[in-house]
C-alpha cells in the first residue's frame, strides 16, 4: 500500500519542461486514484495516476488546463479512458450507499470501481491480503452492486456506488468530494495497490464467494459434469459448426456423450435461456447475488468448465478443478488474464488449464474435455505435491503406485515372499 496521508509522495516529472511535480493532494473521482500535481518549473497543473490498479502499469498524466493526456508507458486504452472521463466530468450526485461495520482505524482504501467487471473482481481479490497481513489497518472498499456479494467478511466499511460501467470509469467531482469529506481528516490514510492480477497464493476464492472450490484431485462425477460459461457478446464460432455457437455447443454435447456416455452438461451466464438442445440451461437475463451463488455452486460441482475468453471465465475457473478457455485471435495477447488457477505445481496447472483457439471444432474441444476427465486422477498423482515429496515417499514408497491404481494410499500392501532376483 502507499501513503496518502499524512504525506503523499510521488516521483514524477513534468512532460512539458521535465521539472519536478509537487503533490498538492489526492482525489478519487471514479475508478482512478490520482495525485493533484503542480510543476515546480513551469507552474502547470496535472492530475497523475497513483500506483494502484492499472496505474501500477500504465500511469498517465492529464493537463488540468488543456485536457491533454500523456501516456509514457503505452497503455493506450487506459489513457483514452482518462481523456474521455475528463471531457465528460460532472458534479451531479450519484446513488451511493455507505455500509459501516465500525469506524475505520488507519484505513486502507481499496478502489474496485472500473469500467470492466473482470478488472473490478480482480482488484477485489486484493482484499484478503490486507485483511490477513495488515491487521493494524482497517480496510475500506469501493464497489458497484454487482460485486457487493463478493466482499469478504472483516471489512470496516463498504461504499456501494450504483452506477454502470461508463460511469464507473468516468469522472465525478461529487464522488471525489464525498471521499475527501469522509477521509480527509484521518491522520493516517493509505491506498491499496490493487494489483490488477493478484497472485493466487494471496487469496482463497471461498472467502469471497462462500463456495468451496472443487478439490483438484477429487473423483470425477457420475455422470461427468461439464459447464459452459456463456458470454453473449463474444461467441465460439468454429467453421465446423457453420459459425453458429448454438450448433457448436450442441455438437460438443453429442460428441461428449459418444465418448463418455451420459454427461451432465449445463450453461451458465447472462442470456435468455432456451434454444440449445441437450443441455441444462441455467442462464438468465437478470442477475442477482443469489443466482450468481447458484452458478458458483454449479462450477464447484463441475469436472470441467469451459467458455470463450473473458471475465465470464474468472469464477468458473476458480471453482472447478479444470478449465478450457477458447481464445479469439484478437485476444491472444491477453491469455490467462481471465483464469483463477489453483495447482500444486506448474505441470499440474499446464494439465488442468487449457487454452484453445476459438476456431477449435466441437470435435477438438470434446477430445480435450475427455482427456481432462479421464486423466485428471492420473495427473493429480503424477504432479501432486504429496506424490513428489521425497520425505513423504520415503516413509511409504509403495503409496504412489497404490494411488495410481486408485487404492487408498494408507492401505498396507502384502510383502512378496518370493525369492530370487526379480525381472
Amino acid at each position: 500500500m502507499i501513503t496518502l496521508q499524512p504525506e503523499l509522495e510521488v516521483d514524477l516529472v513534468c512532460p512539458r519542461c521535465s521539472g519536478r511535480l509537487e503533490p498538492l493532494g489526492w482525489t478519487i473521482p471514479g475508478m482512478r486514484t490520482l495525485a493533484d500535481l503542480a510543476c515546480e518549473g513551469c507552474g502547470r497543473r496535472f492530475f497523475g495516476d497513483l500506483p494502484s490498479g492499472f496505474g501500477l502499469m500504465y500511469p498517465c498524466l492529464i493537463d488540468q488546463d488543456s485536457g491533454e493526456v500523456y501516456d509514457p508507458y503505452g497503455g493506450r486504452w487506459f489513457a483514452e479512458w482518462l481523456a474521455a472521463a475528463w471531457r465528460a466530468r460532472g458534479s451531479a450526485a450519484l446513488p451511493l450507499e455507505v455500509e459501516s461495520a465500525r469506524e475505520p482505524v488507519r484505513p486502507v482504501l481499496l478502489n474496485c470501481l472500473d469500467g470492466l467487471y473482470g478488472h473490478s473482481l480482480l482488484k477485489l481479490l486484493n482484499a484478503q491480503y490486507y485483511l490477513d497481513r495488515t491487521p493494524e489497518h482497517d480496510l475500506v472498499i469501493m464497489v458497484t452492486p454487482a460485486l457487493r456479494w463478493l466482499v469478504p467478511d472483516g471489512v470496516a466499511e463498504v461504499w456501494v456506488l450504483d452506477v454502470d460501467a461508463a460511469q464507473a470509469r468516468g469522472w465525478s467531482d461529487w464522488l471525489a468530494n464525498q471521499v475527501a469529506d469522509r477521509f480527509g481528516a484521518f491522520e493516517e490514510l493509505s491506498l491499496s495497490l490493487a494489483v490488477p492480477h493478484p497472485d493466487p497464493s494471496d487469496y482463497a476464492l471461498e472467502r469471497f464467494t462462500r463456495v468451496e472450490p472443487r478439490e483438484t484431485g477429487s473423483a470425477v462425477g457420475e455422470p461427468p459434469v461439464v459447464t459452459f460459461a456463456w458470454r453473449s457478446d463474444r461467441k465460439w464460432r468454429p467453421l465446423a459448426a457453420g459459425g453458429s455457437e448454438r450448433r457448436a455447443i450442441e455438437g460438443l454435447v453429442r460428441r461428449l456423450k459418444r465418448r463418455l456416455g451420459e454427461v451432465d452438461f449445463a450453461l451458465c451466464g447472462v442470456g435468455e435461456p432456451g434454444g440449445i438442445g441437450g443441455v441444462r440451461d441455467l442462464r438468465s437475463d437478470t442477475v442477482s447475488s443469489d443466482l450468481e451463488l447458484e452458478w458458483c455452486r454449479r462450477y464447484a460441482a463441475s469436472d470441467v468448465v469451459l467458455g470463450i475468453h473473458g471475465s465470464n471465465m474468472l469464477l468458473p475457473s476458480g471453482h472447478a478443478p479444470a478449465a478450457i478457455e477458447l481464445v479469439p485471435d484478437g485476444r491472444l495477447g491477453n491469455v490467462a488474464q481471465s483464469l483463477l488457477p489453483r495447482a500444486d505445481d506448474l505441470r499440474d496447472a499446464l494439465f488442468r488449464y487449457r487454452l484453445l483457439p476459438a476456431s477449435s471444432s466441437p470435435a477438438a474441444v470434446a477430445r480435450v474435455v475427455e482427456t481432462l476427465i479421464r486423466y485428471r486422477g492420473h495427473a493429480a498423482v503424477t504432479f501432486g505435491r504429496r506424490w513428489t515429496d521425497h520425505r513423504v515417499l520415503a516413509r511409504d514408497p509403495n503409496s504412489l503406485r497404490r494411488a495410481r491404481l486408485g487404492r487408498n494410499a494408507s492401505e498396507p500392501v502384502a510383502q512378496s515372499k518370493s525369492s530370487g532376483t526379480s525381472r
